[in-house]
């Protein structure tokens, strides 16, 4: 007789629950970003000291002040007078003169000078061209410093200190001009002063106490 070979009962497959995909989904939705952000923080570990290369100022500074530029302008420059020094440092998007003139110059002297430096500047680099934006173009901010010494004043001291400082920003119309050796209120200033060595004097004059314990 044959045997009857008895068929093995088919295991029914589970169905997931509504909630459980519910569940899934939602764990792989916020899954995505958390791996992402991993990623992200995973690069930036390993990228630590790593020099990048690359210049903030892309698509901006065009044309650009050479150093030949910047060679000629300081002859330019010298045309002007006899000075104790000159500097013209290009930097950081940033024309920078720095002139150093004899002691005895007046503040209408000084007025002067700074007046035909700046035309100096235009006539060697045209200031619509190196110091003027032009839509989102960031171009040169340009700053002249003239002085008849870069040392500050002290309190009550007689000697006559001038110093100016010529500043134009790329997107401003215009330049400006701040006169950094005198004050704008010189009433306050004086006031200022006065209280200052007025305080310097007693401190100097009320001797320190010094407290005897006896045990």
């Amino acid at each position: 007789m044959s045997e009857i070979k008895k068929e093995k009962p088919k295991k029914e497959k589970k169905k997931l629950s509504r909630s459980a995909i519910v569940l899934i989904a939602g764990i792989v939705i916020i899954a995505i970003p958390v791996l992402i952000f991993v990623g992200i923080l995973a690069k930036s570990a390993l990228e630590t000291g790593t020099p990048r290369e690359g210049s903030r100022f892309d698509g901006d500074l065009d044309p650009a002040i050479t150093g030949e530029l910047v060679g000629q302008l300081k002859n330019d420059l010298s045309q002007l007078g006899t000075f104790d020094n000159l500097e013209v440092i290009c930097k950081e998007g940033q024309l920078r003169i720095f002139i150093d003139t004899a002691d005895n110059l007046t503040g209408e002297q000084i007025d002067t000078l700074l007046n035909n430096a700046y035309n100096k500047v235009n006539t060697r680099l045209p200031i619509s061209t190196y110091f003027t934006a032009t839509g989102n173009k960031k171009m040169y901010d340009l700053q002249i410093n003239i002085y008849t010494t870069a040392e500050a004043s002290e309190i009550g001291a007689t000697n006559s200190r001038e110093y100016k400082i010529l500043h134009k920003n790329s997107f401003e119309e215009t330049y400006g001009i701040d006169d950094v050796a005198h004050p704008k209120d010189p009433a306050l200033a004086a006031e200022l002063e006065g209280i200052t060595v007025e305080t310097e004097t007693e401190t100097e004059e009320t001797p320190s106490e010094e407290t005897t314990t006896n045990e």
